[in-house]
């Protein structure tokens, strides 16, 4: 009874989630602003054949760069309202905060739903932009309502760099990338290929690897390990933070956040051109610039903050749950 209890809860919260996000990508397009519905009620779609089978904490969508401004207007008349960048921005400062960040967030005001909108897939991808038209396709979602996705190619290389940079902290998303390689018609084949081929031999790889020994998952046709430093290193990581947080919780959560985080980065980033965003992304924080607000010919110090900013909010954040741990212990 509790599991049914649960079971019945999850499918009224995906139901809402997807009436919100079909909802979202129709207003969005009929405003001349091309949208791509990612993970979330679409993934469960593509990975288990139901969009009501997989939960996701919040909705995300993907747009082009261009046509970010116009969208945060858009769903601003809409009711969400815009948590980060907390602060208006324009000019320099905004453009410096569209290179140091790939997504913006938005709470309903009504509903209290999240909304990520991002501008970029994965900074650790070789081409982290909306894909072209031939890497995407239409999903059904309800009767008569249809949503552009990625393709299970794409899907699957922006899954594993995704998981992978993120120590594949939860056990979840290793299970959406084994469910996608388990429903293949070829067993996979297409989709190893295509990783491999597209950068992400060593994100993919560790997929299978991980996969394989959680799951018992036969790794596809073709599939040749990967070897070497960055992949031991990619492994030897997941399999720690995956201990460190149950499986169940996000990196930032576990005592692995930061450093490791940043080291999975660099380990899975596909050439010279990912490593360089990984780099810059560590000395340029979009959460800064939306904080503090500099002149445009002062913006060259964002990077020189970057440390003592870090350091105020990580001491803020540490009192706020020591406060927390406090008031817990006095309501005991």
């Amino acid at each position: 009874a509790p599991l049914a209890r649960q079971a019945e809860a999850a499918r009224r919260r995906a139901l809402r989630q997807l009436g919100s996000a079909l909802d979202l990508a129709d207003a969005l397009e009929r405003g001349g602003i091309p949208v791509v519905l990612l993970k979330g009620v679409a993934l469960s779609q593509q990975a288990f054949g139901s969009p009501l089978l997989r939960g996701a904490v919040d909705i995300d969508l993907l747009v082009r760069p261009q046509d970010v401004a116009a969208a945060w207007q858009m769903l601003g008349r809409a009711g969400w309202r815009q948590v980060t960048p907390s602060a208006p921005l324009e000019g320099a400062r905004l453009a410096l905060f569209f290179r140091a960040a790939k997504d913006s967030l938005h709470r309903h005001a009504e509903t209290g739903q999240v909304l990520e909108l991002h501008w970029r897939l994965s900074d650790e991808m070789a081409q982290p932009l909306m894909p072209p038209l031939e890497a995407l396709e239409s999903l059904a979602l309800a009767p008569g309502r249809s949503v552009r996705v990625l393709s299970d190619p794409a899907l699957f290389l922006y899954l594993c760099i995704h998981g992978a940079a993120h120590g594949w902290a939860r056990i979840k998303w290793l299970a959406d990338v084994a469910a996608l390689l388990h429903r293949s018609p070829d067993g996979g084949a297409q989709l190893w290929a295509h990783a491999a081929g597209a950068g992400g031999r060593i994100a993919a790889g560790s997929a299978v690897i991980l996969a394989q020994e959680l799951f018992g998952l036969a790794p596809p046709p073709g599939f040749v390990r990967p070897r070497g430093v960055r992949i031991a290193g990619v492994l030897w990581l997941a399999r720690r933070i995956m201990r460190a947080g149950e499986g169940a919780r996000e990196l930032e959560t576990t005592p692995w956040r930061g450093w490791a985080e940043m080291l999975a980065k660099l380990l899975v980033a596909a050439g010279w051109r990912g490593r360089l965003a990984v780099l810059r992304r560590m000395v340029l924080a979009g959460e800064d610039i939306a904080l503090v607000a500099l002149p445009k010919g002062l913006i060259w110090l964002y990077p020189v903050l970057r440390v003592p900013l870090l350091v105020h909010r990580r001491t803020a954040r540490w009192r706020r749950l020591r406060g927390a741990r406090r008031a817990g212990n006095t309501a005991a």
